[in-house]
């Protein structure tokens, strides 16, 4: 997956999905703060962006439970309790946020002011928290996995949670990993499914690229991938 001084880097099956959740919790809690309550489409907006943003996080966490949890139990069993108490503190806290932003939807004009300043506050609150259980998984869950696996198999384990996502569901991920990768993470995954998925349901992940991408960063990816 590249080098550092001189060293190969092992595979790292968080690496992209936890850069795409850091750039969506990022963007959606920037978006909370700037969202004027007295504007209905943008309420609307911020309450869209925080179901996608949602959507993600628990497509995550899912994919965690099916593909990664046995590998967890069998090869860094003193981790599993620690991770499964961030899992559900995680998740209860989602919730708190999905109602909230269900009464923010709801509310008339007058009453929005209080709701989303709660709203930017928690899900600001809600993001410091979550920043570091993805660290975690990162400096002790990945690293454990790396030293009881290949590569090539937690490559696999990475091939098989992209292929088990449905198609409509990847665009929403491809707006929040796409972005947040580098050069060489974009040509990996779009030219992968350029090379594998059925010329139709590919155009979809190109299409869902190039609209979250500069002209610039798409026409670079395109072109290296051979699908410009």
């Amino acid at each position: 997956m590249g080098t550092v001084d001189g060293g190969m880097i092992a595979w790292d099956v968080y690496r992209e999905i936890h850069k795409a959740m850091r750039f969506a919790l990022f963007g959606v809690t920037t978006m909370a703060g700037h969202t004027d309550a007295a504007d209905d489409a943008a309420v609307a907006r911020l309450v869209g962006e925080w179901l996608d943003v949602k959507m993600v996080l628990e497509g995550h966490h899912a994919h965690e439970d099916d593909f990664c949890d046995h590998l967890v139990a069998a090869h860094a069993s003193h981790l599993r309790d620690d991770l499964e108490a961030a899992h559900r503190l995680s998740d209860a806290h989602l919730e708190r946020l999905d109602a909230a932003a269900n009464e923010l939807a709801t509310a008339p004009a007058s009453e929005r002011w209080p709701l989303l300043r709660r709203f930017h506050l928690d899900l600001a609150d809600f993001t410091a928290m979550y920043l570091g259980h993805l660290r975690y998984e990162e400096d002790h869950v990945m690293p454990a996995l790396n030293a009881a696996m290949s590569d090539d198999e937690l490559e696999g384990v990475t091939n098989q949670i992209r292929g088990s996502v449905p198609p409509p569901e990847m665009c929403v991920f491809i707006r929040y990993m796409v972005p947040s990768m580098n050069f060489s993470e974009r040509l990996n995954m779009l030219g992968g499914m350029y090379q594998g998925a059925p010329p139709e349901i590919f155009e979809m992940f190109r299409a869902a690229a190039e609209a979250c991408l500069s002209p610039a960063d798409y026409r670079q990816v395109a072109a290296a991938a051979g699908f410009a």
